[in-house]
């Protein structure tokens, strides 16, 4: 049974009003009602509402809801919360959220702020360390990797940097080749071969080390002889500088 739009009474033949247009305009349209189910069909109304406009909306109030919305698309009050849920749930009225949570944030420097763009960071170095360097015996004529020089150091808190440097000068041999080798605690930081050390040349290994956690670490600088034979000597200095912002 399908809605039936009523029709014009005025223009009833002599104003006798028959059961069948009775039927027909009034028992079988009220019947339709009585199952009125939003199918966009006439008479029942679309399900969802299209092409919404709320310009002339002073005040859009929203009930208060007890659960959090959890799915896609949701938009609801809980007590003085907007919460909107996406592919997870964000609180659009809270700011300032810990960090790795969503959330307004106002402006400022610190790690759950958002930066205003008109501020700079500069570097500070709040602590350095400096070994005394090292020289090898002269009598040394191996080809092991062996530590030429360490320092050890605690950085001054938490999310600071190191910069590490090593300085390495070898007995000047022209059929000498080494591998220099620089260590944060056991990680390698950086390796250089070098070829040929008859011009006495003084080699420079560098590495950042990015956050250390606030305990004693140990730099250390390693060589090892890869070609030659017969004595030979090395000489190696070792230096952190912290940076801190």
């Amino acid at each position: 049974m399908a809605w039936t739009a009523p029709r014009d009474w005025s223009a009833i033949s002599g104003g006798i009003v028959t059961a069948a247009s009775l039927n027909t305009d009034v028992r079988d349209n009220l019947s339709v009602l009585s199952t009125h189910t939003h199918t966009g069909a006439a008479g029942f109304g679309a399900s969802s509402m299209t092409g919404l406009t709320l310009a002339a909306l002073g005040t859009l109030t929203f009930a208060d809801q007890s659960a959090n919305p959890d799915a896609a698309g949701e938009l609801q009050r809980n007590g003085n919360d907007i919460l909107w849920y996406g592919s997870s749930l964000v609180n659009l009225s809270a700011a300032d959220a810990s960090a790795g949570t969503a959330s307004l944030r106002t402006l400022g420097t610190t790690s759950i702020k958002a930066a205003a763009g008109n501020h700079t960071h500069v570097p500070a170095q709040p602590a350095t360390g400096l070994s005394d360097g090292y020289q090898t015996s002269g009598s040394r004529d191996n080809d092991d990797e062996t530590d030429e020089d360490s320092l050890a150091m605690t950085p001054g808190a938490a999310g600071r940097g190191w910069i590490v440097t090593a300085a390495v000068y070898p007995t000047p041999n022209a059929t000498h080749d080494y591998t220099y080798r620089l260590y944060y605690d056991a990680t390698l930081l950086q390796t250089r071969a070098i070829g040929g050390s008859a011009a006495g040349r003084i080699w420079v290994l560098s590495a950042l080390v990015a956050s250390p956690t606030v305990a004693e670490h140990t730099v250390k600088i390693s060589s090892q002889r890869t070609t030659g034979s017969g004595g030979f000597t090395i000489l190696a200095s070792l230096s952190i500088a912290e940076v801190s912002f």
